[in-house]
C-alpha cells in the first residue's frame, strides 16, 4: 500500500528577494533599466515566489502570488496561482478562484518587439495577458508585463512592471518582484 506523501514546506523568501520587495518604488526603474533579459529555457518548467508591489496591494488581497512559467504547444505561457495572506514571512500557501481554478491570469512571453506598442522596456521578456486564447475578463486581460532579471548571469531574482493597455495607450499600475520557488507540480 502506498502512502501519500506530505506536501513539503517550501522554502523562505531568500535576503535578496526580501531586499528587492524593499526597494524604494523611485529605484525601481533604475533597476529595470539595468536588468538583463532572462533566457525562458531558465524560467520554464519552475513557479516562482511573487509578491506585488507597494505594499499597499495587501489592501486589494493581492500581495503575495505564485507565477508559472511552461511551453504548451510550443509557445512561450505562464499563468497565476492566488496566495493567501499578504505576510512575507509566512509560507506560500495556494488560495482556489471562486470557479475551483489553481491557474488563472494566462499570459503569453516574448521578447520586446522594438516596433511594437509594448516596448517599454527592450532589455525584457513581455509578459501578454491578452495574447492567449481566452484572455481573462476584466482587468486581469489587459495587463502587459516587463520581466527582468535582477542580476547578471542569474535568473533566480526578477523583477516585473506591470501596464495596464487601454486602446494604444499603457498605464502603469506598479511592479513585482519574483523569486524561484518550485518546479511546476506534476498533474
Amino acid at each position: 500500500m502506498v502512502t501519500p506523501t506530505e506536501p513539503q514546506p517550501l522554502p523562505p523568501a531568500s535576503p535578496g528577494y526580501l531586499a528587492l520587495v524593499a526597494t524604494p518604488s523611485r529605484r525601481l526603474t533604475k533597476v529595470m533599466r539595468r536588468g538583463g533579459t532572462p533566457d525562458f529555457d531558465a524560467l520554464s518548467g519552475w513557479e516562482w515566489r511573487g509578491t506585488n508591489l507597494p505594499a499597499t496591494s495587501r489592501v486589494l488581497g493581492i500581495r503575495r502570488f505564485i507565477k508559472g512559467f511552461h511551453t504548451r504547444d510550443g509557445r512561450a505561457e505562464g499563468y497565476n496561482v492566488s496566495v493567501v495572506g499578504s505576510d512575507l514571512t509566512t509560507p506560500w500557501t495556494e488560495r482556489a478562484q471562486r470557479d475551483g481554478r489553481r491557474e488563472w491570469a494566462r499570459f503569453t512571453v516574448t521578447p520586446v518587439d522594438a516596433a511594437a506598442t509594448d516596448n517599454r522596456y527592450l532589455n525584457a521578456l513581455l509578459l501578454d495577458y491578452g495574447a492567449v486564447q481566452t484572455p481573462e475578463p476584466g482587468v486581469a486581460g489587459r495587463l502587459r508585463d516587463y520581466l527582468v532579471h535582477v542580476s547578471p548571469g542569474s535568473d533566480d531574482l526578477l523583477l516585473g512592471h506591470a501596464f495596464l493597455a487601454v486602446a494604444n495607450l499603457r498605464v502603469p499600475v506598479g511592479w513585482f518582484a519574483l523569486e524561484r520557488l518550485q518546479q511546476i507540480p506534476r498533474a
